[in-house]
């Protein structure tokens, strides 16, 4: 694909209807109708989340590369983390090197867009022909992007009328067996409920067998995006786009239907949770869903990759399938 220069014009529009909820394909549709110009999925969704255009961009943030805009005098370094470092000179006031959003804009950054990590500014005076003596400062920060519109969605989507769930749950001491369903890799978004409605019947008929203990695994990337307007994985790989406020919708009835059938069915039911690569930031998000949504099942909401827990005298550990499988510790 030949390379596109960017308009103002294409920047605000793009930037308008990501603010939409279109996906990234369907914005680039939309300029190609509008404009004529011909960009790619991957553009659209690196200048929504990055702010920038070219692909040399995804170089300097994998090598941590530096770069020097010349014109503003400016040392920039892309981090491993995702933060910026920015260096350069700046001529400005005391009470002017206190205020962040200044700062910021003084470095080429939008404070709507970015938060100051750490910033490091160190003061002196030079003579100036026009001006005489002026106060002028090295100036060092550390930025990161301010949270996105799609974890506010998210949020939005996942608290949405939670109300806790009565379910008619009756004790039986003839119940002896204890049942464990993992449940990983639905990567909801590429999986629909169509899909496993014949697998969902199937374990529900062994949920209602009856059981002493009910544990319900939850192992990871049960969602294929960590985002809501454009799908990526919790490192940043840009994948093909799915609907993800349908995806989490249906994650939840599935959920639902395998939760409610087990309090229905076991003296205890526990849920265990570990993140994923796919979907390891709303996944947290999930859990809590869950936990608001359950309140007579013990769910254990936490932030790791790995966990164990026992089941009687039996040690069970989990973890996702891209953790170390050497040293499961």
């Amino acid at each position: 694909m030949a390379n596109i220069k960017w308009t103002d014009e294409h920047k605000n529009r793009v930037t308008e209807l990501g603010k939409q909820g279109l996906s990234s394909s369907k914005i680039a549709q939309k300029l190609f109708d509008e404009f004529g110009v011909n960009l790619s999925r991957r553009t659209v969704s690196r200048y929504l989340s990055t702010g920038h255009t070219s692909s040399r961009y995804d170089k300097l943030k994998k090598n941590t590369n530096k770069v020097k805009d010349v014109k503003r005098g400016t040392e920039i370094v892309i981090n491993k983390d995702g933060s910026t470092t920015s260096s350069t000179k700046i001529q400005m006031t005391e009470e002017q090197a206190k205020d962040p959003d200044f700062v910021l804009r003084a470095h080429g950054f939008n404070p709507d867009d970015w938060d100051i990590v750490s910033a490091r500014n160190n003061f002196w005076q030079q003579n100036s022909q026009e001006n005489g003596l002026i106060d002028l400062y090295q100036s060092k920060i550390t930025v990161k992007p301010k949270v996105d519109n799609d974890i506010k969605r998210a949020v939005e989507v996942l608290t949405r009328d939670i109300k806790p769930l009565k379910v008619k749950h009756s004790l039986d001491s003839s119940r002896k067996r204890n049942l464990v369903i993992p449940i990983t890799d639905n990567h909801w978004g590429i999986t629909h409920l169509s899909d496993v409605q014949d697998k969902l019947s199937e374990l529900l008929d062994i949920i209602k067998q009856g059981y002493g203990t009910i544990v319900i695994e939850m192992i990871g990337d049960m969602l294929q995006s960590d985002k809501i307007n454009s799908t990526e994985t919790v490192s940043g790989t840009i994948l093909e786009d799915v609907d993800m406020p349908k995806a989490i919708d249906e994650a939840m009835q599935f959920t639902e239907a395998i939760v409610v059938t087990a309090l229905e069915n076991a003296n205890t039911v526990m849920i265990k949770s570990v993140g994923g690569n796919h979907d390891f930031d709303i996944s947290y998000m999930f859990m809590i869903w869950i936990k608001e949504r359950f309140k007579q099942a013990q769910v254990d909401v936490n932030n790791r990759y790995r966990t164990a827990y026992l089941l009687g005298h039996v040690l069970i550990s989990i973890q996702h399938g891209n953790v170390n499988k050497k040293n499961p510790a």
